[in-house]
């Protein structure tokens, strides 16, 4: 009894920090500091990547068009955003004029094309941390700034083979490990709907680029949400594939012979119906261990759902975002011909904790790397530089490094035994068959800066790297504040084509992404 009103009184007392926090920062960042991207004009920046790439295969529209249509668009909003950093304008126009040659002589066909290079003549982005050959690869760090990637990570090249043409790279954390989209090469990247608030990290260059039609599909990775995070904050959908699906040679550091990482590559878009043929793309030869050709009936899915982790470092779940998820919950409830079971699994109460056990499994010296490996960071050397205006580093690095020195490692019996207990609980109640509906956050994006006030709400994502599941993020319209909300859809491992389905009814039931400005009309 005494510990349950201890807990309580520590919600309220949480809650209470988090509307001082709101309330603080919302004077710093009136509605004065504002801007609005400027409103879509242009029509072909509205439609999905399956749909551009086949009306360029049937002619009625060429690649040029397209990608001179998505370039202009990257110029009218990356003035605001700061999202994209490096581009090849001029090379990926070439790229498309070559393309439409091709499809005008007649060398490949219609039916050729949408089996073989099912993205013809269709523009992508990704992130400056995935290498890509002749451009940026600093990876948000100062010490590699105007370093260029000499290859393509492998998830490029088959993008590349499927007859993507890569237009732009877009922003990133510090080597990728933040919670915001802020480096000391680039700067700070801002949010399309609202430009005082976060678009979240590591892949938040490329959600704000996607979301504002700057891109209509992206690559992003994901090692602690970093797909999912800022796909919600940015109102687009993103998917965290089965860990070890995708290749991950060429993403930052990786060579592709890591064992048993959490990383993984995943698709984004704008629109649900482009993440399966992306997936089939980007996991290449391991397109038999997943069911990407299996129909799902939705009357015989499981539908579980759960409205909050349970984690007390997280701030409690808003209730708008608990309304969201108990629209989707009665939607799916409709259709199935099973109950619906609301989940209370004891595992999630220390999202956090487990996954900062398992970062420690991912190898690599942090401190080191940050460096480009020449050197290694003295975090009590470095603050006081960094209090001096004189690090060339960012906070969150040093942060990381002081979690390192001064907090305990987590004790690891207890981590891989509740890691252990929480995979095999979910296991049994998703079998082949069962989807976990799952809070995004327990909110949406707040002001820029205060992810340092609030450190533990990423468990919300970050647990699912850990368990190694494919999680679907889906966006579900937007708040009262204009902001998107959505939910996380999850699987068992290699049962990526249930998240996929959900994430398509859910969009038919919802309409899933919402556009950040005014649409012009035709």
């Amino acid at each position: 009894m005494a510990m349950f009103v201890l807990a309580a009184v520590w919600v309220v007392i949480h809650d209470l920090l988090d509307k001082v926090i709101n309330f603080v920062f919302s004077l710093i960042y009136d509605d004065s500091q504002k801007q609005r991207i400027p409103e879509i004009k242009n029509p072909i920046l509205l439609k999905s990547a399956s749909s551009l790439a086949a009306a360029i295969r049937k002619r009625e529209l060429t690649s040029v068009v397209v990608v001179k249509a998505f370039i202009e668009r990257i110029q009218e909003v990356n003035g605001i955003l700061n999202a994209v950093v490096d581009n090849r304008f001029e090379e990926s126009i070439k790229d498309a004029e070559n393309v439409d040659k091709l499809l005008d002589s007649g060398a490949i066909s219609e039916k050729e094309a949408e089996q073989t290079k099912p993205f013809l003549g269709v523009p992508f982005t990704t992130k400056e941390s995935t290498s890509c050959k002749g451009m940026n690869f600093s990876m948000g760090m100062v010490a590699r700034k105007g370093l260029k990637a000499e290859d393509d990570a492998d998830v490029i090249k088959l993008m590349k083979e499927a007859g993507g043409i890569l237009i732009a790279i877009s922003n990133v954390p510090e080597l990728n490990l933040w919670c915001e989209t802020r480096c000391n090469v680039y700067g700070q990247t801002c949010n399309p709907y609202n430009t005082t608030r976060t678009v979240g990290g590591s892949s938040g260059g490329e959600a704000a680029i996607i979301a504002s039609c700057g891109s209509p599909i992206g690559i992003g990775t994901d090692i602690g949400g970093s797909i999912r995070m800022p796909a919600f904050y940015c109102g687009v959908y993103g998917h965290k594939p089965t860990t070890g699906l995708t290749s991950i040679k060429g993403i930052s550091f990786r060579t592709g012979l890591e064992v048993d990482s959490m990383v993984c590559c995943g698709p984004m878009s704008k629109f649900s119906e482009d993440l399966e043929p992306f997936l089939r793309v980007m996991v290449g030869n391991k397109i038999g261990q997943i069911q990407l050709d299996s129909k799902v009936n939705l009357k015989e899915l499981h539908i579980l759902y759960a409205e909050e982790s349970g984690d007390m470092r997280a701030s409690s779940v808003t209730w708008e975002t608990k309304q969201i998820m108990a629209k989707a919950v009665h939607h799916l409830e409709t259709i199935s011909t099973y109950p619906v079971e609301k989940l209370d699994l004891s595992g999630f109460k220390s999202c956090f904790r487990i996954w900062r056990y398992w970062m420690t499994k991912e190898g690599g010296n942090f401190a080191r790397d940050i460096t480009n490996r020449q050197s290694e960071v003295n975090v009590w050397q470095e603050l006081p530089r960094m209090l001096l205006g004189q690090s060339t580093h960012t906070l969150p690095a040093l942060l990381k490094l002081l979690d390192t020195a001064i907090f305990p490692a987590e004790n690891s019996e207890w981590a891989e035994s509740t890691k252990a207990r929480l995979q095999d609980e979910l296991m049994e109640k998703l079998g082949r068959n069962g989807v976990l509906l799952f809070p995004s956050h327990p909110f949406p994006a707040s002001y820029h800066y205060t992810s340092f006030l609030r450190p533990y709400n990423f468990g919300y994502w970050a647990i699912f790297n850990v368990l190694k599941f494919p999680v679907t993020q889906v966006p579900l319209g937007l708040s009262k504040e204009g902001l998107p909300l959505g939910i996380q859809v999850v699987a068992a491992p290699f049962q990526d084509h249930l998240c996929l389905a959900v994430a398509r009814e859910l969009e038919k039931a919802f309409g899933g992404w919402v556009a950040p400005c005014p649409v012009k009309k035709q």
